[in-house]
């Protein structure tokens, strides 16, 4: 029996400089993640809804939906669209909630968000057709994360420290080949390290340490797709210090080595 089954991906992306408008209504159901910029969203040719930051809207069959960048201003959009027996269940449970009159979620923990959004699409883009079953399990856990930031006593990281670890994640992602010591970091602003990983782990999804080598393989894999660069190089400029083991990390999150990595997505 197959316990992920009645779930299928049709579409996903990622677009850190997204300048589109869509009007449309839509075949399958849609998260469209929203991880920074302006951008505005009217369903129905209703009321229009402008919204900034990090927040989420569901599009699915039977509406209408226009939504887009605002002010001219690039946006950072991520979407994943799926559908399915599966939904049915979702729905009916209060896991995935359709409400086309408050569209608009919040997503308090915006780098964990993304950081889980991301390894999702690379995981189905690394698996063909076929829907992994963790893949499966990693889109419930975006739609848990969903309903718990919704719930104030699950904010671990007191409203003033918000700014200071999400610049901080910005950062690492930014610039993950830089020298990082976290154990400075913390001490520099007062935290013990344990405290310091706590947090930015409820923040950012991963402890530090973890969320810094995934934001160093995702630069590998960028520069293997976009450069001729040899992978000994291509592993010195992402920040690991040794070849054998940035091999070794590469393989086991995408499954292929580096070099099969750069065959099958190379950009000519």
């Amino acid at each position: 029996m197959d316990f992920y089954d009645g779930l299928k991906f049709t579409a996903f992306r990622s677009e850190p400089h997204h300048h589109d408008i869509f009007r449309h209504e839509p075949l399958y159901f849609g998260l469209q993640y929203n991880h920074a910029g302006h951008f505005f969203l009217r369903i129905n040719s209703g009321t229009e809804i402008h919204a900034d930051g990090p927040c989420v809207f569901i599009t699915h069959p039977g509406a209408f939906f226009e939504y887009g960048y605002y002010d001219d201003t690039p946006r950072h959009h991520n979407h994943v669209c799926f559908c399915g027996e599966r939904i049915n269940r979702y729905r009916e449970s209060g896991l995935l909630v359709i409400d086309d009159d408050n569209p608009i979620i919040r997503v308090k923990t915006p780098d964990r968000f993304l950081s889980v959004m991301l390894e999702m699409m690379t995981m189905l883009r690394n698996h063909g057709p076929a829907t992994p079953p963790h893949a499966v399990l990693m889109f419930e856990d975006l739609l848990l994360q969903l309903h718990h930031e919704s719930d104030p006593e699950n904010n671990a990281v007191p409203p003033y420290q918000y700014d200071f670890f999400n610049r901080l994640i910005a950062d690492i992602r930014a610039n993950p080949e830089d020298n990082w010591c976290f154990e400075k970091i913390s001490s520099k602003h007062g935290q013990t390290l344990r405290h310091f990983r706590r947090l930015f782990k409820s923040l950012a999804g991963l402890p530090p340490q973890q969320f810094l080598i995934q934001c160093r393989l995702q630069l590998a894999a960028d520069m293997l797709t976009e450069s001729t660069d040899s992978v000994s190089a291509v592993a010195e400029n992402a920040g690991f210090s040794s070849n054998i083991y940035f091999a070794r990390l590469f393989k086991q999150h995408y499954r292929i080595t580096p070099l099969e990595y750069r065959r099958e997505f190379f950009i000519r």
